[in-house]
């Protein structure tokens, strides 16, 4: 049976943050397959604005359902 990790209450950034923990991957690694800038990454785990172009492209990536 796979382990699962249910957490309730989170912000955008820290689901963010543990989808891409979860797999292993620095932010770097998510901004190259996301198509996006460090940066990005940086501002959406610390729930600092981003645009919603880049914002859907990081959520695509790891599979999180927009808001």
């Amino acid at each position: 049976m796979d382990n699962v990790f249910i957490a309730y209450g989170l912000t955008l950034g820290e689901r963010v943050r543990l989808e891409r923990l979860s797999r292993n991957w620095r932010q770097i690694d998510l901004a190259s397959k996301a198509s996006v800038q460090l940066a990005d990454v940086t501002a959406i785990e610390k729930n600092r604005y981003l645009s919603r172009n880049r914002k859907l492209k990081i959520l695509r990536e790891l599979t999180i359902p927009d808001e």
